[in-house]
C-alpha cells in the first residue's frame, strides 16, 4: 500500500468571520475540532495498519528465506553421491525421510505464507476501506461545514443589512423628533424669555422706584444731618468767636495794665538813676583828698 502524506489527509483550518448575529462560533469550532480529531484517528489507524502490513511482509520474507534454505538443503541431499560405494541403506532412508520432512515443511510454509499474505491483504483492504470511508466522511463533513458557513455568512449579511436599514430608519426618526423637539424648545424658550423679560422689566422698575425712594430718603436724611451739623457748627463758631473776643478784650485790658505799670516802673527807674548820678563838686573834693592821704 502506497504511503500518503499526512498533510493530504487533514483539511485546511477553516476560519469563520465574526459577525453580530449568526451561528455560535463555539459550536462551529467544536465541530471543526471533532472533525480534525476524527481525521487524526484515521491517520493513526492508517499508520498502525501500514506498520502491521510491514511486519507481515517481513514475516513473509523470513518464511521465504527459510523455505529457500530448506530447498537448498534438499537439493544438496538429493544430489547423487560421488561414488556408489558411498551410498548405504541408512543414507537412503535418511534422504527419504529428509525429503518427506522438507516436502511437508515446504507445504506448511507455503500454506502459512499464503495465509499470512491473505490475512495481510485482508487487513490492508479493511484498513484501506476504513480509511477511505473516514476520508469520505471527513470530506462530507467539511463540505457540510463549508455550506453551513456560507449559509451563516449569508444569514449574517442579511441580518446586518436589516439592522442597518432599521438603524437608518431609526436615525431618521430620531432626527425628525430631535428637529421637532428643537423647534418646540426654541418656541418655548422664546415664550419663556419674553415672560422673563417682562418680569425682569417689572422687577427693574420696582427696584428702580425703590432705589429712588431709598436715595431720596437718604438724601433727606443727609440734608437734615448736614443742616444740623451746620447749625451746630455755626453755634460753635459764634461761641468760639465770642470767647475769642472776650479773651482779646481781657488781653487788651492786661496789656493796658502792663503798659501803665511799665510806664510807672520806667518813671521810677528814671528817678532812681537820677538819684544815683554823682555830684561833680563832690567828685573834685574827693579827688583832692586822696593824694594828701598818700
Amino acid at each position: 500500500m502506497g504511503s500518503v502524506d499526512d498533510r493530504d489527509l487533514l483539511p485546511m483550518r477553516s476560519t469563520f468571520d465574526t459577525v453580530r448575529r449568526g451561528y455560535d462560533c463555539a459550536q462551529v469550532d467544536y465541530q471543526l475540532e471533532q472533525l480534525r480529531a476524527d481525521l487524526q484517528i484515521a491517520v493513526t489507524d492508517r499508520n498502525a495498519g501500514a506498520a502491521q502490513a510491514a511486519e507481515v511482509a517481513r514475516t513473509l520474507e523470513a518464511a521465504r528465506a527459510e523455505i529457500d534454505d530448506l530447498c537448498a538443503q534438499i537439493k544438496r541431499l538429493a544430489a547423487p553421491p560421488t561414488t556408489v560405494e558411498g551410498m548405504s541403506e541408512r543414507v537412503v532412508r535418511m534422504l527419504r525421510t529428509a525429503q518427506s520432512e522438507v516436502a511437508e515443511i515446504h507445504v506448511k510454509a507455503t500454506a502459512a505464507a499464503a495465509a499470512t499474505r491473505a490475512e495481510a491483504e485482508r487487513e490492508a483492504d479493511k484498513l484501506r476501506a476504513r480509511y477511505e470511508q473516514m476520508i469520505g466522511e471527513a470530506q462530507r463533513r467539511r463540505t457540510a461545514m463549508e455550506a453551513e458557513h456560507q449559509r451563516a455568512i449569508a444569514d449574517a449579511q442579511r441580518r446586518a443589512e436589516e439592522i442597518l436599514a432599521l438603524a437608518k430608519r431609526r436615525a431618521e426618526q430620531l432626527a425628525a423628533e430631535s428637529a421637532a423637539r428643537r423647534q418646540q424648545t426654541e418656541e418655548d424658550f422664546d415664550i419663556t424669555m419674553s415672560a422673563r423679560r417682562r418680569d425682569a422689566t417689572r422687577e427693574l422698575a420696582h427696584e428702580e422706584a425703590s432705589s429712588k425712594a431709598e436715595a431720596k430718603r437718604r438724601v433727606d436724611e443727609a440734608t437734615d444731618v448736614a443742616r444740623r451739623l451746620v447749625t451746630e457748627a455755626d453755634q460753635t463758631a459764634v461761641a468760639r468767636v465770642q470767647e475769642a473776643t472776650r479773651r482779646v478784650e481781657a488781653l487788651r485790658t492786661v496789656r493796658r495794665q502792663l503798659t501803665g505799670q511799665l510806664q510807672s516802673v520806667s518813671s521810677k527807674l528814671d528817678e532812681a538813676m537820677q538819684r544815683l548820678e554823682p555830684d561833680p563838686i563832690e567828685d573834685d573834693a574827693l579827688a583832692g583828698e586822696q593824694p594828701a592821704r598818700g
